[in-house]
C-alpha cells in the first residue's frame, strides 16, 4: 500500500511539474513578445503621456538591432526565466504538500476498502481528518462497514439456523417413513400420530420455504403492486375466515371488529399477505384461552388503519428493537412449533411499506403485542356501504373448533 501511495503521489507531482512547466515557457515566450512590440510602441511614442507623443529615438526599427538594446533583452529574459523557475519551485513545493495532505487519507480509504473486500468488517477509519469532506466520508464509510458486518452475521446466523431448522423436520419425517417402511409403527393409533408429525413438519417446511421466497422477491425488487378497488373491510373478513379454524384447532378466540367501511385502492394480494403474516404471528404467540382481534378503522387524518392484537406472551424490551430485524426470533421455541424463520414481521413490514403504509409494534411482556397498519388518505376510493355484512359485524367474536 505504501509502494501505491508512493507511485500515486510520484505521478501527481510529475504531472504538477509539467504543467508548471509548460505554462513557464509558454508564459515567458508570451511576455517576450509582448515586450519586444510594447518597446517598439514605447520609441514610437505610441504610448503618449507622460513619455510624450513623439517618438524617443530617430529610427526605433534600428534601435531595436543596437547592442544596448539586445543586451538589455538579454537581461529582461534571463530575469523572467529566474523569476518563472522561481515561482515554478514554490508552486511544486505548495503542491507537493498538497497532494501529500490529500494522498495519505486516499491511501487510507483505499486501504480501508482492501481490508473490506476481504471481509474485514471490523475495519474503522479515524474522523479526524484534516478536512471536513474526508471527516465526513470516514463516517459514511464506517458506517458502511457497520451495515455489511451487521448484514454478514446475519448472512451467518440464516446458514447456521436454516440447516438446524431444515435438517429438524427432515429427521422427522424420515424417522417417522423409516418407521413406518419397517413396520415398528403398525397400529392405527401410531400410524395417525406419525401421520399428523409429517404433515406437521412438512407445513413448517412449507412455511420457511414461503418466507424465503418471499423475502427474495422483496430483496430483488421484483414485488410490483398491481392495484385494484376493494373494499378494505371484505379482504379481511376473507382473511379472518381463513384464520379461524386454525386458531380453533388451537384453542385461541379471533375475534373481528371491521369498521372502515371504504373501498381502497392497493394490491389486494400484497394486503393480505401482509395482514395473514401478522395474524399467524400473534397465533403463534397466544396461548390457549387468549384471544386475537383482527380490527379495521378510519383514523383520525382519514387514512386507513389495520390492527392485529392479541393478548399473547408480549415482546421483552431487550428483543423489541430488534423485532424487524432479519431472520431475529426471540423466543426460538415457539417458532420451532409455528416453523418460521423469524422473518414473518419483516417480510409485513415491506409489504406494507411498498405500497406507501406504515406498521408500528408495541408490545408489553405478559400483556400482548399490537400491530398497527396504517395507510394514507390517498388510498381511500370511496365510503363502502355495501359492506354491511362486514359493517354490523362490530363487536362480534367467533371461536371455532374448540
Amino acid at each position: 500500500m505504501l509502494k501505491k501511495t508512493s507511485s500515486f503521489h510520484t505521478r501527481l507531482i510529475l504531472s504538477y511539474a509539467i504543467l508548471l512547466a509548460l505554462v513557464m515557457v509558454l508564459s515567458t515566450w508570451i511576455a517576450d513578445a509582448f515586450f519586444t512590440r510594447a518597446f517598439r510602441m514605447f520609441l514610437t511614442g505610441g504610448f503618449g503621456s507622460p513619455f510624450g507623443g513623439y517618438p524617443m529615438v530617430d529610427e526605433p526599427e534600428q534601435y531595436l538591432l543596437t547592442t544596448a538594446y539586445l543586451r538589455f533583452h538579454d537581461i529582461m529574459r534571463t530575469s523572467l526565466w529566474i523569476g518563472a523557475g522561481s515561482v515554478m519551485l514554490i508552486a511544486l513545493f505548495v503542491a507537493a504538500w498538497f497532494t501529500r495532505r490529500f494522498s495519505h487519507p486516499i491511501a487510507r480509504f483505499a486501504e480501508f476498502a482492501d481490508r473490506i473486500g476481504r471481509g474485514e468488517y471490523d475495519a474503522q477509519l479515524s474522523q479526524d481528518q484534516d478536512l471536513f469532506e474526508f471527516s465526513e466520508l470516514s463516517n459514511s464509510l464506517n458506517k458502511m462497514a457497520n451495515e455489511l458486518k451487521s448484514h454478514d452475521e446475519v448472512e451467518k446466523e440464516l446458514f447456521s439456523n436454516l440447516s438446524h431448522e431444515l435438517r429438524t423436520p427432515v429427521t422427522v419425517i424420515k424417522g417417522y417413513m423409516e418407521a413406518l417402511e419397517s413396520g415398528l409403527v403398525s397400529s392405527p393409533q401410531e400410524i395417525h400420530t406419525a401421520t399428523e408429525a409429517v404433515a406437521q413438519e412438512t407445513a413448517n417446511l412449507e412455511t420457511m420455504i414461503n418466507e424465503l421466497r418471499q423475502l427474495a422477491q422483496i430483496d430483488n425488487n421484483a414485488v410490483k403492486p398491481e392495484e385494484s378497488v376493494f373494499g378494505v373491510d371484505e379482504v379481511l373478513g376473507y382473511i379472518w375466515r381463513r384464520f379461524a379454524p386454525v386458531a380453533g384447532a388451537r384453542d385461541v378466540v379471533l375475534s373481528h371488529r371491521l369498521e372502515a367501511r371504504v373501498e381502497v385502492r392497493l394490491d389486494r394480494q400484497l394486503l393480505d399477505r401482509a395482514v395473514a403474516n401478522l395474524i399467524s404471528n400473534a397465533l403463534a404467540a397466544t396461548a390457549p384461552g387468549h384471544s386475537v382481534t383482527l380490527s379495521s378503522r378510519i383514523d383520525e387524518s382519514r387514512g386507513v388503519c389495520i390492527v392485529v392484537e392479541d393478548t399473547g406472551s408480549g415482546i421483552s424490551p431487550e428483543d423489541l428493537p430488534h423485532i424487524f430485524d432479519r431472520f431475529f426470533r426471540g423466543d426460538r421455541s415457539r417458532n420451532r412449533k409455528s416453523g418460521g424463520l423469524g422473518l414473518g414481521l419483516h417480510i409485513a413490514k415491506d409489504l406494507v411499506e411498498i405500497e406507501g403504509g406504515r406498521l408500528d409494534l408495541t408490545s408489553t411482556e405478559g400483556v400482548g403485542t399490537r400491530v398497527e397498519i396504517t395507510y394514507p388518505r390517498s388510498v381511500v376510493v370511496s365510503g363502502d356501504t355495501a359492506q354491511g355484512t362486514w359493517a354490523t359485524a362490530v363487536g362480534h367474536t367467533s371461536k371455532l373448533l374448540r
